[in-house]
């Protein structure tokens, strides 16, 4: 367990456990403190491959949006995550991979795939 506090944010709590013995993984996030009177938004402008090492913190009530792709990830959605750039596309894209909201004739839905190629390429840094 982890205890950090977020400039111009809260603290928060981050908990992760790793079995010895079968290899399980978790994490967890936790926000401390109270709420806050007004929501902040931030904004991160990606504009090198390095940038996507940059870290950061999503809460679970976080908006997600990347203008560029017309794409918008609703609040609740992954959870808290604390890790880089590159980890939120990961995550997300893994996420979209596993729970592919498109079966059967569906499943080769254009708008849907295209979207997923270039969060790919996103996190690739292209």
């Amino acid at each position: 367990m982890c205890f950090s506090k977020i400039p111009y944010f809260k603290e928060i709590i981050i908990m992760a456990f790793v079995c010895e013995h079968c290899g399980y993984r978790n994490s967890e996030i936790k926000e401390g403190g109270g709420i806050a009177d007004k929501a902040k938004k931030i904004t991160l402008s990606v504009k090198t491959p390095e940038d996507l090492n940059r870290d950061l913190y999503k809460s679970d009530t976080a908006k997600f949006s990347i203008p560029e792709l017309d794409f918008d990830m609703g609040a609740g959605t992954l959870g808290s995550v604390f890790t880089t750039v590159e980890g939120l596309l990961d995550k997300l894209v893994t996420e979209l991979d596993e729970k592919n909201p498109f079966q059967g004739d569906s499943a080769q839905n254009k708008i849907y795939n295209v979207t997923i190629t270039k969060l790919r390429e996103l996190k690739d840094g292209k």
